[in-house]
């Protein structure tokens, strides 16, 4: 076989990669389907009884062991999940023979043959997909176009590539930034793994690169203002929602971002990543097909999905918090060097980070906190703003203006290194 599709998952989703791959079996039996695992199994479970085409990215991935551990450690689930994603592109063109590799996240469910996918392979070395294909004057997205720039123009659920110089060349150049800078982080531009594809574009031809229209490709909740589903011939199509173009496809492969995939499979639909998504009645035929889907395949889906990702702990067993994968950032960005900073020996990251209480267990997680969710924030913005208006008063406009944005810099997770060592004092903001 010369075609394959992968995804990468911690451990907790390999059930639902499971229920990607018999979809991906059924419309396309003569493709190979591997899941890349980016996680740790307990020393109690028997790994030679897991399917053969489950590979464990610490073993097969060309990554040094200093570079495993710095970047499960300073990455959290998702940025590390997709920090390894050129790596493993890389395997399967140095380590295997196949021609066209497509990645796919696995939330993404298959609906039809990938046979025009590498069609477009067979012209390009790159192919990706936009979150969105129509212009409008007035955007009805549910998801804003603010946060859509923050994410970047392209689904990196999706990419595909066909082995090439080209496909190499980003590959490596790709492979090189993701060591280090793959985080969710506004304040520089990043957003995981794919922010970086808007630079194609301006770096391949039109021959190298595909930026498909597809409708039926990567549909998802981003884009399902635009795209309209329905059925013909019993095989589920799409057309632009609007219906100013005629443009029919079949539907190829639906992302299922952002679900809970336990409520899903009780059949209640809830979107956690865009709060306020229209109710589309005809998306209903999508959400109908992945909850049957999990449900049928419940007992490989819940065998799995409470498994805890095992680079959230300390070698204690005490969680690893976003703000110590940001204090790590910024301490190692300065030159301070840590041989294992899940360790919890004498002079770790663990005993600084405990030396000045940021070790305690909250009642509530703030790795999840937001002002939509947090308790009482009118009240305490009312205190907070009052503050302001007093300091204001006190030291005058233009200082004021110069405060708060240093404050913009100040308020980052990686700029309180200064309260772990005094060195810091003048130097907490930059690196």
């Amino acid at each position: 076989m010369e075609n394959c599709v992968f995804t990468i998952v911690a451990k907790n989703y390999i059930g639902l990669a499971q229920i990607l791959e018999d979809s991906l079996k059924e419309k396309n039996p003569d493709v190979d389907f591997f899941i890349i695992v980016a996680d740790d199994f307990s020393g109690d479970v028997d790994l030679e009884k897991l399917p053969s085409n489950i590979l464990f990215a610490r073993k097969e991935l060309s990554l040094s062991c200093q570079q495993w551990t710095d970047m499960s450690f300073k990455y959290d689930l998702t940025e590390f999940c997709t920090s390894i994603k050129p790596a493993s592109f890389s395997y399967f063109i140095e380590k295997t023979k196949y021609e066209k590799i497509i990645y796919l996240d696995p939330d993404v469910f298959i609906y039809s043959s990938l046979n025009p996918i590498y069609d477009m392979l067979d012209k390009h070395s790159i192919v990706l997909t936009p979150h969105v294909t129509i212009i409008q004057d007035i955007f009805q997205g549910d998801r804003s176009e603010s946060g859509l720039l923050s994410t970047g123009v392209f689904n990196l659920g999706f990419c595909g590539i066909r082995r090439s110089n080209a496909a190499s060349n980003m590959i490596s150049w790709w492979h090189k930034r993701l060591l280090d800078k793959c985080y969710i982080d506004s304040y520089d531009s990043y957003y995981t793994d794919q922010k970086w594809m808007d630079f194609l574009p301006c770096l391949f031809t039109n021959e190298e690169l595909c930026i498909s229209r597809h409708l039926g490709m990567n549909i998802a909740p981003w884009n399902f203002f635009e795209r309209k589903i329905f059925v013909e011939n019993n095989i589920l199509k799409v057309e632009n929602r609007e219906g100013k173009v005629k443009n029919i496809f079949p539907v190829l492969f639906v992302h299922y971002s952002g679900y809970d995939y336990s409520e899903l499979k009780k059949g209640n639909v809830v979107q956690n990543n865009i709060s306020k998504i229209k109710e589309y009645e005809d998306i209903k035929l999508l959400t109908d097909v992945y909850a049957k889907a999990i449900y049928d395949k419940k007992d490989i889906f819940d065998k799995y999905i409470n498994e805890q990702y095992s680079f959230n702990f300390y070698e204690s067993g005490e969680t690893v918090k976003i703000f110590h994968r940001r204090i790590y950032r910024a301490l190692t960005a300065k030159g301070k060097k840590f041989e294992n900073p899940f360790s919890i020996e004498r002079d770790s990251l663990f005993h600084l980070l405990k030396a000045k209480g940021m070790l305690e267990v909250s009642k509530v997680n703030l790795d999840k906190l937001t002002k939509e969710n947090f308790e009482g924030v009118d009240r305490k913005l009312k205190i907070f703003n009052l503050g302001t208006r007093i300091l204001y008063n006190i030291i005058g406009f233009e200082k004021y203006l110069l405060l708060i944005r240093l404050l913009r810099s100040f308020g980052r997770y990686e700029s309180q290194i200064h309260i772990i060592d005094k060195q810091y004092d003048t130097n907490n903001i930059k690196y």
